[in-house]
């Protein structure tokens, strides 16, 4: 392009048209000045409105406290300024600084000094909340804790032995020492029937009680028939020395018959047949022939095997789980897959401290006397754990014997505990009744009618259980620090409390739970230990709730965003 040209083209650039003459004129320096500043106001004003925007925003809450602090009433102006803040007992972390009620549960807010250390709940070890991308990262999940049949198998070793009350030991009971003249039964295991002769002993002090027998017998009888009635009067019964005769006889172990049998013959004996008392094996065999015994020597011990025992030992922690009519099986190597069935007979009342078991023995017939005392045996015990003396222990002190909860209306003193809130009835001020399925049920705060109407099956499962059912916990829910175990409860939404609970044994992978918990209560099944370990890392937002701001600068929602630093704030 030529010179010309590009002097042609910035004249008719700088021109503008007027609007009179239809020409166009060109701009003035004012007019171009004007122009650019209009354009640059433009801008700014664009970014003025952003930056204002995003200010706004990002001190929306300094500037709602500013606007409730300049509109507060002068009252609620005289609380601040008095130091003095609102809070829920059964929620710690609702803390504002104007009364009302409770969000959560709307019972009216408790009121408090500010800066007052509030100790956690009676049972509450830690609280924590955490954000909810922190409970997903953690991998944190959460089940209800329910009533659960239970049954608890214990499997330990026992063994077979003797029944003690169908054992006979035979001892000598004639005077001084005898001689074992000859013996019936020559080894050990021999089966004797009642009655049958084991030895037989030879004494000289028997020889002279026969003769003193047969000599009183005799004497009785010459007397007799010599004198008169009257005569036989005054010298007196002579059948009286015989006897005394017997009875002596009948101390050194001489039965009757065999009394009778010498009085027949009329021979005086020196030897004393030793009889079987009971039927059975004979198990031990002290003497020989030509022996000389003592009066009280053990001869022979006869067992009776066609009823015997089975003694098993249980760990000092499973012993709560038995009791005595309890169903018990036994299997042994002898005879595979035969159970022999029975139930417990009895309970050592001592503990071995040597190996910390309990000894629990069971009678079972033997009738076909497969079951030899020695043997090893598998012994398997099945007990309900609603009906171990351990639970029945703690639940006999919540209701009276023979009471049932489900047809009776009961008294606030009787029912002891809010079924919503699980508090002492009492603790939040009067009681107040609700009618729910036909019954009457005291609760603790006028919060909890609704709630209890809303959901009857689960709070009732509080104050009555299932007959057979025991509250129960996963295994993973479980904090085991030695001294305590602690369970984490979801209170409110991200919100988890350590509750220190007390447990029966594991049965598979669950706890049953003596105390505690409460149906309902949801629990850390999942992430547990990741919970433990930010209340021990953070301790100081967890062993108290977090204080408010400052005077000047509180609300309630930062109230409840102090109370976990890594969470998120919560309104209700």
């Amino acid at each position: 392009m030529s010179s010309q040209d590009h002097s042609h083209s910035e004249h008719f650039e700088n021109i503008t048209p007027d609007p009179v003459l239809g020409e166009e004129r060109p701009l003035t320096r004012w007019q171009k000045f004007r122009l650019v500043v209009k354009v640059v106001e433009l801008r700014l004003r664009f970014i003025a409105l952003m930056a204002a925007t995003g200010l706004v925003f990002g001190f929306w809450d300094t500037i709602w406290n500013y606007y409730e602090k300049w509109n507060r009433p002068a009252a609620e102006h005289a609380a601040v300024a008095a130091g003095v803040e609102f809070y829920c007992p059964m929620h710690p972390s609702v803390v504002q600084n104007e009364p009302g009620n409770c969000p959560i549960c709307g019972m009216p807010l408790s009121r408090r000094p500010k800066g007052e250390k509030l100790s956690l709940p009676e049972g509450v070890t830690a609280r924590v909340q955490l954000a909810p991308f922190r409970i997903a990262q953690a991998g944190i999940r959460t089940v209800e804790a329910g009533y659960s049949p239970m049954s608890e198998s214990l499997t330990t070793v026992g063994f077979v032995t003797f029944d003690e009350r169908r054992l006979a030991r035979i001892s000598s009971k004639i005077k001084g020492m005898a001689r074992v003249e000859k013996l019936f039964v020559n080894f050990t295991g021999t089966f004797v029937e009642v009655g049958d002769p084991l030895a037989e002993l030879y004494s000289p002090e028997l020889y002279q009680a026969t003769r003193e027998l047969l000599l009183a017998r005799s004497t009785s009888v010459e007397r007799s028939n010599a004198q008169t009635p009257l005569g036989q009067s005054l010298q007196g019964n002579k059948s009286d020395l015989v006897a005394l005769a017997r009875d002596k006889l009948a101390l050194w172990g001489i039965t009757h018959e065999q009394v009778d049998e010498i009085l027949a013959k009329g021979k005086a004996e020196y030897r004393a047949p030793i009889l079987a008392p009971l039927c059975g094996f004979v198990v031990r065999k002290n003497i020989v022939e030509g022996q000389y015994v003592t009066e009280g020597e053990a001869m022979f011990e006869v067992a009776d095997l066609s009823h015997v025992w089975v003694q098993a030992q249980i760990y000092e922690d499973q012993f709560a789980h038995v009791r005595e009519g309890q169903a018990v099986e036994a299997t042994v190597n002898a005879y595979p897959g035969e159970v022999f069935r029975g139930k417990v007979a009895f309970i050592d009342p001592v503990l071995n401290p040597a190996t910390r078991t309990v000894n629990v023995r069971y009678d079972l017939a033997n009738v076909d006397l497969k079951l030899r005392p020695g043997m090893y045996a598998t012994v398997t015990l099945k007990t309900p754990v609603a009906d171990s003396l351990l639970f029945q222990a703690r639940t006999s002190g919540a209701q009276s014997p023979g009471r049932s909860i489900r047809t009776a209306s009961l008294t606030p003193e009787e029912q002891k505990i809010c079924p919503v809130t699980k508090a002492k009835l009492g603790s939040m001020g009067d009681p107040i009744s609700v009618e729910v399925e036909q019954r009457k049920i005291w609760v603790c705060c006028p919060g909890c009618p609704p709630k209890l109407k809303a959901e009857p099956a689960r709070y009732l499962a509080v104050l009555s259980p299932p007959g057979n059912g025991v509250l129960s916990v996963p295994e993973t829910a479980v904090i085991d620090s030695g001294d305590r175990k602690v369970v984490y409860v979801e209170a409110q939404p991200g919100v988890f409390e350590g509750r220190q609970v007390v447990l029966g044994p594991r049965i598979g992978d669950r706890y049953p739970v003596l105390d505690g918990l409460s149906p309902g209560d949801k629990v850390a099944a999942a992430g547990a230990f990741l919970i433990d370990a930010e209340s021990r890392l953070n301790p100081t937002a967890v062993t108290e709730p977090a204080q408010g701001p400052p005077a000047n600068l509180t609300s309630p929602a930062q109230n409840r965003s102090a109370v976990a630093p890594a969470g998120t704030a919560h309104r209700h």
